[in-house]
């Protein structure tokens, strides 16, 4: 799987059942790559070096709110999937920086955040190494290496939330059909 497969995935979507939110227009620079790669201590990997820097850098999609309702502000389900970015105006939910200090204050600061699932706490991480790691709030120190390239884990998470949508569309509910969407990474 390559980067490639990804930016044909976003030219593919359905755009009836996804709303697809990136950088609108505010590309960021090779700089504040650099810069944010400099305050956390290490390069990211080249991949998604290439993604962050692409249109579709800082990217959320989720399951439009009108086939997946949002009640009372809890979602009930894994409706969406987020990519960390460091766009111009990215709100915090999305800043790869805002989301990167979050961990560091929480004594990770050897771990960045690049990847979540909207309504799970659990994320997908690079270590300083360039390795993917899946960080489980409830055993924050396993470090369980994944062992795919960034384009695999967002193409998987994709396709799950597609997975989840067709059942919540079809008056199944998703989140009783499993309990972590990365079981089997």
């Amino acid at each position: 799987m390559a980067l490639n497969d990804v930016m044909e995935y976003f030219r593919q979507y359905d755009k009836t059942t996804f709303r697809v939110v990136t950088c609108q227009g505010h590309v960021p620079t090779e700089q504040q790559l650099l810069a944010f790669e400099e305050a956390c201590g290490f390069q990211v990997p080249d991949e998604f070096a290439e993604f962050t820097l692409s249109p579709l850098g800082g990217l959320f999609m989720e399951v439009r709110e009108t086939l997946w309702p949002r009640t009372d502000g809890h979602p009930g389900g894994l409706y969406g999937v987020k990519v960390f970015g460091i766009a111009d105006n990215i709100p915090d939910w999305l800043d790869i920086r805002t989301q990167y200090n979050t961990m560091r204050a929480a004594g990770y600061g050897k771990l960045v955040p690049f990847l979540q699932v909207e309504g799970d706490t659990d994320c997908y991480c690079f270590n300083e190494a360039g390795e993917i790691i899946y960080w489980d709030h409830e055993d924050p120190d396993a470090r369980k290496v994944v062992g795919s390239s960034f384009s695999e884990v967002l193409m998987k998470e994709l396709l799950e939330l597609e997975d989840r949508a067709k059942k919540k569309l079809a008056s199944e509910d998703p989140a009783a059909s499993a309990q972590s969407p990365r079981q089997g990474t």
